[in-house]
C-alpha cells in the first residue's frame, strides 16, 4: 500500500471521510449520480507542502497509481471523483498566498477565494471573477474545473488572455519537476479537470477594489428583464460587477429573498458601484421595472449572506433543496435577448430559464445560462438540449463527466499535447479526458 510507503504524510483513515473526499457536486445531475454514486478512491492524502506532494506523485509513478487532484470539492462534473480508485490528494493545505502586489496576485493552488478576497482588500484590490462558490472554492479548482462567476461581465471567463498570467504545473515523473507556463501557455490546462498537469501556483491578475452595493429589482415580463440585462450590461460608464436573470418561478422557491423580490415575477440581481447607481435606477424604469432593494454589499457581508449566493449555480441549489426532482443545463446565448426569448416562449414554464450577462473571452456581451427543469430521462435531457440548440444556444451539458463531452465536445489537441507533457504515463484523473484515447491520431 502507498500509504505504507510515505507513514509521516497526513493520509485520511476514516471511511466516511475518504468517501466525502472521493465525491464532489455531481448530485446536481440525476444521470451522473447513477453513473458516479460507487466511484471512490483507495486512499486520499492531504498534502501540505510541495515536497509531501512530489513525495506523492513519485509513489503514485512507481506503482502506476491513479491520482485524482481535488480542490474544495465544489464542481458538479463529477471532476474529482476518480473513476479508477487509486489516491486523491487534496490540495486544500497549499494554500498559501505567496505575494500581490501591482494588481496580481501569486497563490498556490489551494488558496480559498474568501481568503483571496480578503487578502487583496488590504492591498486595495479585489479578483476579477470568482464562482457563488467563493467561500469554499479554491484557486486552483476554478482554474481547472470552473468558468467564472461574479465579475465575468467585465472580465470574461478565468481563462480570457489576461485573467491568468502564469502557472506553475508538477509533471508525474519518479522525479517530479515544475514547469512554468506563461500567458497563453496555460489555457491548455483550463477547465481540464486536472487530466493533464497538477497546477501547483498561479499568478492571476486582479481588479481595484470598488464599493459594491447589492441590488435586486422585479420586471413585468421576462423579456423586459432581459432587456434591461442587456442594456445595463453594455452602459459603458456604469461600473457593474453581476447581472443575472430569473424568470418569474423561481420567486417560489427564494425562501431568503421574500423582502427583496415580488412574488411570480420576473428579476434581476446586480451588484452595482456607488458612481452606478442613478444609471441602474433609471435603466430598471426605462425597463419597466421596479427596484426591490439596493443596500451596501459590505452590509450583506457582515450579516454573512451575499446576493451572489443566489445567482449563478447557486440557484440551481436553492431549488435542489426544497425539490430534489428538479436539475439543470448549462449554456452560452451569444445574441442573448433574441435567444432567451425565444427559449422561455418555446420551455416556459416547465423550464425556468436564468442567465448571467458575462462578457466571453473575446470582450463580446453574451449570457451564460443555468436554467432549472424538472428531471424525466436521459431522453427528454437530450430532446431539450436539441431545443436550445435549435435556439442558437451552446450547450455545455453538465450529465457528462468526460473534459470534451462538458465543453466543445470536440478533442482539443493542446489538452492532449499538454498530457503528454506532464503525465506521460496517463495517470491524471483517467478516464476523463477522451483525447488522450486518441492521442495517436491527432
Amino acid at each position: 500500500m502507498i500509504t505504507n510507503r510515505l507513514p509521516a504524510l497526513d493520509w485520511v483513515t476514516e471511511d466516511k471521510e475518504i468517501e466525502k473526499l472521493s465525491k464532489d457536486y455531481y448530485w446536481f445531475s440525476p444521470l451522473l449520480k447513477q453513473a458516479l454514486d460507487d466511484k471512490r478512491a483507495e486512499a486520499v492524502v492531504r498534502v501540505r507542502t510541495r515536497e509531501e506532494l512530489a513525495a506523492v506523485v513519485s509513489e503514485c509513478v512507481k506503482t502506476k497509481t491513479p491520482i485524482t487532484i481535488r480542490g474544495a470539492g465544489t464542481g458538479n462534473y463529477g471532476q474529482a471523483i476518480p473513476l479508477q480508485g487509486g489516491v486523491v490528494i487534496d490540495m486544500t493545505a497549499m494554500n498559501r498566498i505567496v505575494s500581490i502586489e501591482r494588481g496580481m496576485a501569486t497563490v498556490e493552488a489551494g488558496c480559498k477565494l474568501l481568503g483571496l478576497e480578503s487578502a487583496a482588500h488590504a492591498k486595495g484590490f479585489e479578483q476579477r471573477t470568482y464562482p457563488s462558490t467563493f467561500r469554499m472554492a479554491t484557486v486552483g479548482g476554478l482554474f481547472g474545473g470552473g468558468f467564472g462567476g461574479v465579475g465575468s461581465i467585465n472580465f470574461g471567463p478565468i481563462y480570457a488572455p489576461g485573467n491568468v498570467l502564469s502557472l506553475k504545473v508538477m509533471r508525474v515523473s519518479e522525479t517530479p519537476e515544475i514547469v512554468e507556463l506563461v500567458g497563453d501557455e496555460c489555457l491548455a490546462l483550463a477547465h481540464a479537470y486536472g487530466t493533464n498537469g497538477i497546477i501547483v501556483e498561479l499568478t492571476i491578475a486582479l481588479a481595484p477594489k470598488q464599493h459594491w452595493n447589492e441590488t435586486y429589482a422585479s420586471f413585468p415580463s421576462f423579456d423586459a428583464a432581459m432587456r434591461f440585462g442587456a442594456a445595463f450590461s453594455a452602459a459603458p460608464a456604469l461600473a457593474k460587477k453581476q447581472c443575472g436573470i430569473f424568470a418569474s418561478g423561481f420567486t417560489k422557491y427564494m425562501l431568503l429573498l421574500k423582502k427583496q423580490l415580488t412574488p411570480d415575477l420576473p428579476y434581476a440581481i446586480s451588484l452595482v458601484a456607488d458612481s452606478g447607481e442613478a444609471a441602474y435606477r433609471g435603466l430598471v424604469a426605462a425597463h419597466g421595472g421596479t427596484v426591490n432593494h439596493f443596500a451596501s454589499a459590505e452590509e450583506a457581508a457582515s450579516r454573512g449572506r451575499y446576493a451572489h449566493e443566489f445567482c449563478w449555480n447557486h440557484t440551481t441549489m436553492h431549488v435542489l433543496r426544497l425539490d430534489s426532482t428538479f436539475t439543470y443545463l448549462q449554456c452560452i446565448l451569444t445574441d442573448p435577448v433574441k435567444q432567451a426569448n425565444a427559449l422561455y416562449e418555446a420551455m416556459n414554464p416547465r423550464v425556468m430559464m436564468h442567465f448571467e450577462f458575462i462578457r466571453d473571452a473575446e470582450g463580446a456581451i453574451a449570457c451564460g445560462g443555468l436554467p432549472v427543469l424538472k428531471f424525466e430521462s436521459r431522453e427528454q435531457i437530450d430532446r431539450d438540449i436539441a431545443t436550445f440548440e435549435a435556439n442558437g444556444a451552446y450547450v455545455m451539458n453538465p450529465h457528462v463527466y468526460e473534459v470534451e463531452e462538458g465543453n466543445s465536445r470536440q478533442i482539443d489537441p493542446k489538452q492532449v499535447a499538454a498530457k503528454q507533457r506532464f503525465d506521460p504515463l496517463g495517470l491524471l484523473n483517467p478516464g476523463k479526458l477522451r483525447g488522450w484515447q486518441h492521442r495517436n491520431t491527432l
